[in-house]
């Protein structure tokens, strides 16, 4: 092994104790720190043997972390994570996971981020409330039908 490839192994093993990466994420970040294509290759390949790189279970990881935690739609999370590198079908697959396996229940946690949301806006009006709190959920990745849904779960007429 080259010196440039095991520089470019510790790299990558600093990139990953930041945070979780995909295989094309951490190729991109290696790349631009300026370490040779065939480095780079090495790195990810060796690192891929170990299963410190797995692109399946970074996405499971990446889908579970946002709908539990952040809230966002099943759309939204297969969006980001076909952003970072990650194959469509192989996000279909974490976020449908989620629901079979873990029995995640996509709509629970739009409820749940909606009544969050819906209480921290209290002290404006009715008006404001509504439109802000659906413009937060469309930022989440929500269609209208499921941001209605959220809001009659809530109590809350669209309409003024």
């Amino acid at each position: 092994m080259t010196v440039k490839s095991s520089s470019a192994y510790d790299q990558a093993l600093r990139l990953l104790e930041f945070r979780a990466r995909s295989v094309a994420e951490l190729r991109r970040r290696l790349i631009q720190k300026g370490q040779p294509a065939e480095a780079v290759e090495e790195a990810v390949a060796r690192l891929s043997d170990q299963k410190l790189l797995d692109d399946v279970d970074f996405a499971q990881q990446f889908a579970r972390s946002r709908m539990l935690g952040a809230g966002s739609s099943k759309r939204r999370i297969v969006q980001d994570l076909t952003r970072k590198g990650i194959a469509r079908d192989v996000a279909d697959q974490a976020v449908q996971g989620l629901q079979d396996t873990e029995g995640i229940d996509p709509s629970a946690a739009l409820h749940r981020v909606a009544e969050k949301k819906w209480r921290s806006l209290g002290k404006l009006d009715d008006f404001t409330r509504k439109r802000r709190l659906y413009a937060f959920l469309a930022r989440r990745g929500f269609n209208p039908d499921e941001i209605r849904s959220a809001l009659d779960k809530l109590g809350v007429a669209l309409k003024t």
